[in-house]
Parts: structure tokens; sequence; C-alpha cells
């Protein structure tokens, strides 16, 4: 088994993280510039981590080598005072020395972003310690087998009409398959890529 899903309140996710190298949070984020407090992640509990108690968590992400942020926008930031434009959630896992972020640039479907991820952690996975897949290769080859893929969308999927803010066109028809940008590339890896 590659993963396991475990659901956390906040205050025992920092003992959760000893020893592991991956934090996968797969969950809806929000990160309003200028605002910590109304910033957050929603936890498998309901309860909100904002970005004061990311950063609370300090020393246990020390050893995390990549945090991926899977839900809708984890990786939008906004205009701020701190200049967080580009970084947006992530920002807060850099700050306590996480290697690597991979966070979404927009809303995105949950049937193509679990087939993206379970591919990515398969990718990672096939690496040696002598001959390692980075991250980045990894995500690529990801994205390239969603962009190869004859999949149909998953017509059941409600997100699957959900707007593209950054160019304001629906989402592709179901027909288009998962080749289109919309499934494969919302996206991005920020850090160190190996």
């Amino acid at each position: 088994m590659l993963y396991t899903t475990v659901y956390f309140p906040t205050g025992l996710l920092q003992n959760a993280l000893s020893g592991k190298q991956i934090l996968h949070i797969a969950t809806h984020g929000e990160f309003v510039p200028g605002s910590r407090y109304d910033s957050y992640l929603l936890m498998g509990n309901g309860e909100k981590l904002l970005i004061p108690e990311i950063a609370e968590l300090g020393s246990a992400l020390k050893g995390i080598h990549l945090a991926v942020l899977s839900a809708c926008q984890t990786g939008l930031g906004g205009a701020d005072e701190e200049g967080l434009e580009v970084a947006g959630l992530g920002y807060y896992f850099f700050q306590n020395e996480v290697d690597a972020v991979m966070a979404s640039l927009w809303n995105v479907s949950d049937s193509s972003t679990s087939q993206l991820m379970q591919q990515f952690y398969q990718n990672l996975s096939v690496g040696t310690v002598a001959e390692p897949v980075t991250k980045a290769a990894a995500l690529q080859a990801a994205q390239l087998s969603l962009i190869r893929s004859n999949d149909p969308v998953d017509n059941n999927d409600p997100d699957r009409f959900r707007l593209m803010p950054q160019n304001g066109k629906d989402a592709p028809r179901p027909d288009s398959g998962l080749a289109h940008p919309y499934y494969w590339a919302p996206f991005t890896l920020i850090g160190n890529g190996l």
C-alpha cells in the first residue's frame, strides 16, 4: 500500500507526522490575503487548520519532503502585504522547512484528481535509492498519463462544470476526456522538485 488515509484533530497532527516524508491533505482550503485567521485547510473532523496552527507544526514538518494540498485552489494566493500572490497556503509549509509543496491553481475535479494523485504516487514508488524518481518527473508522468488516457469524464462528477477562474471559461464538456488541461494541469510543484 502506498499511502494510508488518516483523520486527525489538529492537535494530534504534529505527533502523527513524526518519521513521515510526505504529507497529503486532500481537503478544502481557503487563502484570504492579509487574514491569517480566515485562511485555513479543513481537516477530516471538520476543524479548520488555520495558518497560525500550520506555523505551530514547526519541527514536525522539518522531515517532510513533500506537502500535497490536492483540493480546489490550494495554490492560489492573492495580493497582500506579505507578497504571497503565488504560494498561498503552501508558503506556510515552506516556512516550516518543507522541501516542496504541490497545490492546485483552480477548482479541480474529484475523480480526475484522484486518478492523477494515484498515478503520481505510483510513479514516485518505482524509484530506487540508486535511481530515484523526482517529484517533478512523477508529476509530469502522471499528467501525461491523463493526457494520453481515453478515459471519459465521469458524467456524475458535479465538479465537471466548475469554472476555471483564470479565464472564466466553463470546464470542458464531458466528451472531451481527461486530456483537457482542466483535468491534469491545475497542480503546480513549488520548491525542490527532486
